[in-house]
C-alpha cells in the first residue's frame, strides 16, 4: 500500500508532523486489509448533526438513518457493503457455499470486540438465533427465516444452514440489522444492548445523553490495519432542520445528514462546504389495506393518476428529483425495465373513472398520515391533499413527530401514509420487505397480502438461474402495479452536508445511502 506524507512545516524549536493517510476513501477489492484512505490529519474529533435521535440501540433493530449511522460505527457483520455497494467481506475474512446452495461456511479473521474478547463462531450462532427470536421483533426475522440452524464447527468457522436455497441471502446478512454481537457481553446485560452497545466495529461507545448527543471514540484493537484516524466523533441530535443546517454553517458541527433540499444549493455554493448527494432513496403512499376505500385496488391506482408528481418535487424538494410513474426500481438494478417507468401517468379523468367504478364518483373523506419534523415528508403531504382534492378525496393530515409517526405506521394506525424510503439490499429480493403477506408479514403494516405475489417472492429467492430471476420479478412487479398497495411518487436526493476539510466519508450509491454511516471508518480532518 502507498502513503503519502503531508507537507511538514519546519519553524524554529517547532516541527510539526500532519501524519500520514493513504489515498481514497473505503475499501478496495482485496478486502479490509487493503483499505486505502484518503490523506488527512490524524487526531481530532469529527461533530455529526443527526437529524434525529436513535430511539434504541440494540441493532437487530432498523430505526431509521440517523440510527443506523450511529451503529455502523460500532459494529461489522460477517459481510457488508463497501462505500460502492459491493459486498465486501468484515469479521469474515472469506466465506464459501456448498453445491447445494444451502450452506454457507464462513471463516473468521482475528477480530476483537470492544472489551478485548475474540470475536468468535459462537457469537455468530448467538447473533443469529437472537435475530431469529420472535421476542426481540427483529425488523429482518421474516427474511433471515430461511436460515435452519447454525453450527459452531470451530472457533473460528461458523457454518449456516437454509432451508433452501436463497439468492439474495448473503445480501441480507450485509445488513446494520446483522451486525455480529457478542453473546457474553449481551447476555451480561441480560439482552438489553441499549444502555452499553458493544461491537468490533471502528469505534466503542462513550456515552448517550438522551435528548443531547452519543459520543464513540477510536477503538484501537479494531481489525484493519488501517485503523480509524479520528479520536472520537460526537452525534449531535438536530432533529429541526433549519436548526441543524445553520450549526453546520456556523461551524458548530462538521458534517450533517439529510440535507432540506432548501439548503442545498447554498450548500454547494459556500466556498467552505459541501454537499454530497445521491438519488435513490424515493418518496412513496402506503395504503391501509384493510379497510375500505383503499381495499379496493381501483382506489389506490385512482391515486396513482390524480397526483401530478412534479407538484410534490416543486412544492417538498424545491424542484429537485425525478418523478416515479411506476415502480421504485433503480436503474441497473433486477426488475429494472423503462415500460415500468410510464405505467401510471398524470390524468385525472382516469382517476376520477376508477372512483366511479369504485364506488366512490363523488369522492371520500381519509387521513393521511406523515410528520412535521421532516419538512420533505410534510411538505409531501401537502401536495397529496391538494392534488387528490381535485378528484373529490378530502384529506385530513396527522403530522406528529417521527417517533411517534413510526409507531403509528408500525401498528398500522393509518388510512394512509407518506413514507420516505428504499430498498434495503441491492438484489431484487428487497421487494418482499414491502410485498410479502400472510404470516410472513412482519414489517408490512399495509396488511397487504396477495397470493400470487407470495409465490412469486418465494420463486424469485429460490432460483439461482439470474435469467429465470428476472423473468419472475417482471411478473411480480406487473402485479403489483396493478394491485399498487404503495404509490411511488418521486425519486429524491439524499443529501450529506460537510465542511471542506472533512475526507473519506462517502454517501453510498442508490439504495444504500441509508447505510453511509460504514463510511466513517474512512473519515478525517484535513
Amino acid at each position: 500500500m502507498l502513503k503519502r506524507l503531508s507537507r511538514v512545516a519546519v519553524l524554529i524549536l517547532i516541527v510539526a508532523l500532519i501524519g500520514s493517510g493513504c489515498g481514497g476513501a473505503g475499501q478496495n477489492a482485496a478486502g479490509p486489509e487493503g483499505s486505502d484512505k484518503g490523506a488527512g490529519q490524524s487526531g481530532g474529533s469529527l461533530i455529526f448533526g443527526l437529524s434525529g435521535e436513535p430511539t434504541a440501540m440494540d441493532p437487530l433493530v432498523q430505526n431509521g438513518t440517523h440510527g443506523r449511522t450511529i451503529k455502523l460505527s460500532l459494529y461489522r457483520g460477517l459481510v457488508n457493503y463497501d462505500k460502492d455497494g459491493k459486498l465486501n467481506p468484515e469479521l469474515a475474512e472469506s466465506y464459501t457455499v456448498s453445491a447445494d446452495k444451502k450452506t454457507y461456511t464462513f471463516k473468521l479473521r482475528d477480530a476483537k470486540f470492544h472489551n478485548g474478547d475474540p470475536v468468535t463462531a459462537e457469537d455468530v450462532k448467538y447473533t443469529f438465533e437472537r435475530v431469529a427470536n420472535p421476542k426481540n421483533n427483529a425488523t429482518f426475522r421474516n427474511e433471515l427465516s430461511v436460515i435452519d440452524k447454525i453450527e459452531a464447527v470451530d472457533p473460528k468457522t461458523a457454518a449456516i444452514t437454509l432451508k433452501e436455497p436463497s439468492a439474495p441471502f448473503i445480501h441480507y446478512l450485509a445488513l446494520p440489522e446483522s451486525v455480529i454481537v457478542s453473546k457474553k457481553w449481551t447476555e451480561e446485560k441480560n439482552g438489553d444492548l441499549n444502555a452499553a452497545p458493544m461491537g468490533a466495529g471502528p469505534y466503542q461507545f462513550v456515552k448517550w445523553t438522551k435528548g443531547q448527543e452519543f459520543v464513540v471514540k477510536k477503538f484501537e484493537g479494531y481489525y484493519k490495519k488501517d485503523k480509524p484516524k479520528l479520536d472520537t466523533i460526537r452525534f449531535v441530535f438536530y432533529p429541526d432542520e433549519n436548526t441543524r443546517v445553520n450549526a453546520l454553517k456556523a461551524g458548530d458541527v462538521d458534517l450533517i445528514d439529510t440535507v432540506p433540499w432548501k439548503d442545498a444549493v447554498a450548500l454547494e455554493q459556500d466556498p467552505k462546504l459541501k454537499l454530497d448527494s445521491v438519488s435513490g432513496p424515493f418518496m412513496q403512499l402506503q395504503f391501509n389495506t384493510q379497510f375500505a376505500p383503499f381495499s379496493d385496488p381501483r382506489v389506490r391506482k385512482a391515486i396513482s393518476y390524480a397526483i401530478d408528481r412534479s407538484t410534490i418535487i416543486n412544492t417538498a424538494f424545491n424542484g429537485r428529483g425525478k418523478p416515479i410513474y411506476g415502480m421504485a426500481i433503480p436503474q441497473g438494478y433486477m426488475g429494472y425495465d423503462e415500460k415500468y417507468e410510464k405505467y401510471f401517468e398524470h390524468n385525472t379523468e382516469k382517476a376520477k373513472k376508477l372512483l366511479a367504478e369504485a364506488g366512490y364518483p363523488s369522492g371520500f373523506k381519509a387521513r393521511l398520515l406523515a410528520t412535521s419534523q421532516f419538512a420533505y415528508h410534510q411538505q409531501t403531504a401537502v401536495a397529496v391533499q391538494a392534488e387528490l382534492k381535485k378528484v373529490g378525496i378530502e384529506v385530513e393530515l396527522d403530522l406528529p413527530d417521527w417517533a411517534t409517526r413510526v409507531k403509528k405506521n408500525t401498528e398500522g394506525s393509518y388510512d394512509f401514509v407518506v413514507a420516505g424510503t428504499a430498498g434495503d439490499i441491492t438484489d431484487a429480493d428487497w421487494l418482499s420487505n414491502f410485498y410479502t403477506g400472510g404470516p410472513a408479514r412482519l414489517n408490512n403494516s399495509a396488511f397487504f397480502d396477495d397470493a400470487e405475489i407470495n409465490k412469486l417472492l418465494i420463486d424469485g429467492r429460490k432460483e439461482q438461474d439470474e435469467t429465470k430471476r428476472k423473468t419472475i420479478y417482471n411478473q411480480l412487479i406487473n402485479r403489483a402495479l396493478d394491485l399498487s398497495p404503495f404509490v411511488y411518487l418521486t425519486w429524491r436526493e439524499q443529501g450529506y452536508g460537510m465542511k471542506k476539510e472533512v475526507g473519506g466519508f462517502k454517501n453510498m450509491p442508490g439504495f444504500l445511502s441509508f447505510q453511509s454511516g460504514i463510511t466513517l471508518e474512512d473519515a478525517f480532518m484535513n
